[in-house]
């Protein structure tokens, strides 16, 4: 069923990524989204299907649908502010724009619990831990953010069309975007040192035996 959702989201968000992307003239950003959105999808449809306990298909999935959404809600904004385009659902689509981040961080999670998506200690398993902590700290700014941003009068709109104060931040929320973006950074780097010096001991071995 989870699967079914997703991929249907997937799937229809993918759907309008090339008629957004052209009737806004953002052609440049829809071939990103679909570039690394559909490889993600086929893989988190394959994985989620065949092997539901493992995370990571439902993370592969999670990303291209960030992605997807992201674009359309960037190339559906710029249609209605910066073209001045009279249709409904402008802020709507606004609030979508920011959630590529979401996507990307959600990708590097791919690569922390990669091969098996399961953790080898109790260590990992806390760092895990704290990089889903800072994970949710970077959307919780995103949504206040967002929100603070769409009250204001009139909405600052860039020339990717997603909001001003998402794309240019100032202020707490460039700050909090800053400080865990570095966290997360951090422990991501610190995750993939642990994993190639895994695979280098475990190759040794091997090549002992």
């Amino acid at each position: 069923m989870g699967v079914a959702v997703l991929g249907g989201l997937a799937a229809l968000s993918l759907a309008a990524t090339l008629p957004l992307s052209l009737l806004s003239g953002q052609l440049g950003n829809g071939v990103v989204a679909v570039v690394i959105g559909i490889p993600c999808a086929a893989v988190g449809v394959v994985v989620a299907r065949r092997l539901p306990s493992n995370p990571l298909g439902w993370l592969f999935l999670l990303t291209a649908v960030c992605l997807f959404v992201s674009n359309d809600g960037g190339d559906y904004a710029y249609f209605v502010y910066r073209l001045g385009h009279h249709v409904p659902f402008g802020p709507a689509a606004l609030a979508l724009d920011p959630v590529w981040a979401a996507g990307l961080v959600l990708f590097v999670a791919v690569i922390l619990l990669f091969p098996d998506g399961k953790l080898p200690s109790a260590s990992s398993r806390w760092a895990m831990r704290a990089f889903w902590a800072v994970y949710a700290v970077l959307l919780a700014a995103m949504a206040a953010a967002t929100a603070g941003a769409l009250a204001a009068r009139p909405v600052k709109v860039d020339a990717s069309g997603g909001l001003s104060a998402i794309d240019y931040p100032t202020g707490w929320f460039k700050a909090v975007e800053h400080l865990t973006l570095l966290l997360g950074l951090a422990l991501a780097l610190g995750f993939i040192c642990r994993h190639v010096l895994s695979w280098r001991r475990a190759s040794g071995n091997g090549a002992c035996s």
